[in-house]
């Protein structure tokens, strides 16, 4: 039987604004509901567990993935932090981004070493924990009898995921992670930085001509003194230059921190800098709104729940949110759907138009 119907749900690009995500229940992804009414005030049931890790205390291990996974994750840490504090008033990270979890708004002490493993200070027979973005699903709150809040993004889940296996209401309501401190007091104003960088670059890169497209829709739409940066990974032979672009070779991310706190807006791949970049905050509370480019990965899962980290997808970055499911984990081969995944086929204007609406420089 041929049919010339489309049978993914949308065609076009996805424009995902960020913050707390309200929908019709018969709108919501797919998902798991709540065994008790959070948005409410219901408590989730109590569990001994509890008693255990506040006695013996934590400890989470990260294993050895990358940069998002890490930063993610770190709602776990949150979650458990927020149960606890009360009996362990200092953490201790360990593992080789002991420079970047230093600027980490949590209270805790640092050493190099391999892997990442972060939990309660001096505690012998501590609890683990490990945090494993595959793992927690979507988790679906009933308001009443016609709306639902969804946790799609990855630390509501695993903040949830907490909450339920101890069986105490833990006090974030969305968006648990940390923040990144920067010194940064102010951003200058048009400044967008881009993230070039990606763990796959043949399937997750915008490309580096196409944030100059970028450039070219954000500085037709609106005159004034633009600047804008470009972030490349190390490792990879840097462009000499991209128009009106200043391009930054492989700066570390500790160094990334202050450079997008002086940005009104980053624009970048679904990558781990874009997610740091929507953990940065700035000396006076504020952050930098960021657009994050997804093409394999569902948006809704790899967002940090922020309201001011938005999301431009692709239609099959779309059906993944939907059906809550990981190319990764479920085996699926993104080049079936055709082209639904090709992240360099979002128009630049799509992204300027939406990104230029976040940042508050126009309305439509």
């Amino acid at each position: 039987m041929r049919t010339d119907n489309a049978v993914t749900l949308v065609e076009k690009p996805v424009c995902h604004r960020g913050g707390r995500y309200l929908v019709r229940r018969e709108q919501a992804p797919l998902g798991r509901l709540l065994p008790y009414r959070r948005a409410n005030g219901e408590p989730p049931p109590r569990r001994a567990r509890l008693n255990a890790v506040r006695e013996t205390g934590w400890r989470v291990d990260f294993g050895s993935r990358g940069l998002g996974d890490l930063l993610l994750g770190l709602a776990m840490a949150q979650a458990l932090h927020d149960a606890t504090h009360d009996q362990f008033g200092t953490l201790a990270y360990a593992g080789s981004r002991a420079d970047l979890i230093a600027r980490c708004t949590l209270p805790v002490t640092v050493t190099g070493g391999d892997g990442h493993q972060l939990g309660t200070l001096g505690s012998e027979g501590a609890l683990e924990f490990d945090a494993v973005p595959e793992s927690p699903p979507t988790l679906l709150d009933l308001i009443d009898a016609n709306l639902v809040e969804v946790h799609a993004a990855l630390p509501m889940r695993y903040y949830l995921d907490i909450e339920q296996t101890l069986g105490i209401r833990l006090p974030a309501s969305d968006d648990p992670c940390p923040r990144f401190r920067a010194t940064v007091a102010a951003p200058e104003p048009l400044h967008v930085v881009f993230v070039a960088t990606t763990s796959r670059p043949d399937r997750k890169d915008y490309g580096i001509d196409n944030f100059g497209a970028v450039v070219e829709q954000l500085s037709a739409r609106h005159p004034g003194a633009w600047r804008f940066s470009l972030v490349t990974p190390p490792g990879h032979q840097p462009p000499a230059s991209v128009g009106q672009i200043e391009v930054l070779h492989g700066p570390t991310a500790v160094e990334c921190i202050d450079l997008f706190a002086a940005a009104e807006l980053v624009i970048g791949n679904d990558t781990g800098l874009t997610h740091l970049a929507a953990l940065t905050i700035r000396a006076d509370g504020t952050q930098p709104h960021v657009v994050g480019l997804y093409g394999r990965h569902g948006y809704a899962k790899w967002i940090t729940g922020s309201a001011g980290h938005h999301a431009v997808a692709t239609p099959f970055s779309h059906l993944m949110s939907v059906a809550d499911a990981c190319p990764v984990r479920d085996r699926y081969d993104d080049t079936l759907w055709s082209t639904a995944s090709d992240l360099r086929a979002i128009p630049a204007k799509v992204i300027a138009d939406f990104a230029g609406q976040c940042a508050g420089w126009w309305t439509r």
